[in-house]
């Protein structure tokens, strides 16, 4: 029994209480009477319906029944009182989640509307949002929905082929709307419905089979695109570059220079306040060109006084370095001390350890941006996957500080996604600094702390 559940089930126990000394006490005191002839009455006692008295009571049944009001009527007013303040919290809470969502939906212009959030949604969801593109996700799973929420997505609940729930979406403003799930008929149907909601609307449909695309075209969609047909020829691409026949891919590699100088986006991330010039110092950088607040304000060639706070990028220039070695004087290792003692939970801590390590290696080999972009690539993946379980973990074993931990699982999602969409310009120092002050941090004082809550109440 934890904290937070031992106080519904001290009211449960005393409800249960008094209905059973009710029933118990005109048993005793009336003859002829059933249990439920007793139970029923003293329901109604308690919760003071005035159905009138079933039989006829004696001088020693009413003062009981006196009796019974006064203790019984208390503890029945709480118990009704907690379980109609449950149900309207729980109720408020996701109106108000729900309306904000669908606020920030109804603001949208231009936008794109996937439909499926599988593997493919997935994959299309996180380059839009490093694209800076606005979309929406429509899909019937509450499962999926709440992990692309997590990830910071406008999502929406309901069948994409289904007209309210197009409208709903945005599908007269939007721009794209993209056809993942896996199915082809389905696909047909929702390009149909977008369609004719929104003649203008760009459709990209998920294909299946080649014989029906035909149908597909006719049916509204714009072009058909195949994954398997495309994973195959990345990976024959792959073949073929290994084997000195195709031109090296380029794509993910560091920015390129203008006459020996580049720009690069410094991500703050420590508590700590500090200033444009001593921000500048540590990058080595020549000058600093926009400094972006936290909360969205851009301020353009900013003061060397001004000052960085927890969440703010700076972006400056830099002149480029013929080397791109880069000496990180603190790695982050596994080390014993990490351990927390719940075997699941210290699995996974390991994972996130090794792909910190991985990133450290490769910065120092000098592989800066390809390093980035694939750490952060799988490193997002893993994160939303692993707060998910320990939410879990925590929710099922009742921790009263449920909400301030989650809170802290939305603010590290959120600053994995901005440098994610980032990652080709961020110095590689940033993204170690955030991986360690993660790591070390979050592990040694936050994770412990409900590590703690689990071991002293374990059943």
């Amino acid at each position: 029994m934890t904290s937070k559940t031992r106080p519904h089930l001290q009211l449960l126990v005393a409800i249960l209480l008094v209905l059973l000394v009710g029933t118990v006490g005109y048993l005793l005191l009336e003859d002829g009477w059933t249990v439920l002839d007793a139970l029923y009455m003293t329901v109604i006692t308690i919760t003071t319906i005035g159905y009138g008295e079933i039989h006829e009571l004696s001088s020693a049944s009413r003062i009981f029944t006196i009796g019974l009001i006064f203790t019984g009527l208390g503890v029945a007013a709480v118990f009704a009182t907690q379980i109609a303040k449950m149900i309207v919290q729980s109720g408020i809470k996701n109106l108000y989640e729900k309306r904000k969502m669908n606020d920030k939906i109804n603001k949208l212009q231009s936008h794109t509307i996937i439909c499926g959030y599988g593997r493919i949604g997935r994959s299309i969801s996180l380059k839009l949002f490093e694209l800076g593109l606005d979309f929406v996700i429509l899909d019937t799973s509450e499962e999926k929905l709440n992990e692309a929420e997590q990830r910071g997505y406008l999502t929406m609940h309901g069948d994409a082929a289904v007209d309210g729930v197009l409208l709903s979406a945005g599908i007269g403003r939007a721009e794209y709307i993209v056809l993942c799930i896996n199915n082809d008929a389905d696909n047909i149907n929702i390009s149909l419905a977008a369609r004719e909601l929104n003649p203008d609307i760009f459709v990209v449909a998920r294909g299946s089979d080649p014989t029906i695309e035909y149908r597909m075209l006719r049916a509204g969609a714009n072009t058909v695109v195949y994954p398997m047909t495309l994973g195959g020829e990345q990976i024959a691409h792959i073949l073929a570059r290994h084997a000195g026949v195709a031109p090296a891919n380029n794509k993910g590699t560091a920015p390129h220079d203008v006459m020996g100088y580049s720009l690069k986006i410094f991500p703050y991330l420590e508590d700590e306040q500090l200033t444009v010039a001593d921000a500048l110092k540590r990058t080595n950088s020549q000058k600093a060109l926009v400094l972006h607040r936290v909360d969205g304000e851009d301020i353009e060639d900013p003061d060397d006084n001004e000052v960085l706070e927890h969440g703010d990028s700076l972006l400056v220039l830099v002149r480029c370095e013929k080397s791109t070695k880069t000496n990180i004087e603190e790695t982050v290792t596994w080390s014993e001390d990490l351990l927390l003692g719940i075997p699941s939970i210290d699995a996974e801590h390991r994972v996130l350890v090794k792909y910190a390590e991985d990133f450290q290696k490769a910065v120092n080999e000098g592989k800066e941006g390809e390093a980035i972009a694939r750490l952060f690539d799988r490193l997002l993946e893993y994160t939303t996957s692993h707060f998910a379980r320990e939410e879990g973990f925590m929710q099922k074993r009742g921790y009263p500080d449920i909400e301030e931990h989650m809170k802290e699982h939305r603010r590290i999602t959120r600053e994995v996604m901005e440098l994610n969409r980032d990652k080709r310009y961020v110095f590689s120092e940033s993204v170690d600094k955030f991986l360690q002050d993660w790591i070390i941090n979050h592990i040694n004082h936050t994770d412990r702390k409900y590590v703690k809550f689990m071991l002293e109440n374990k059943k």
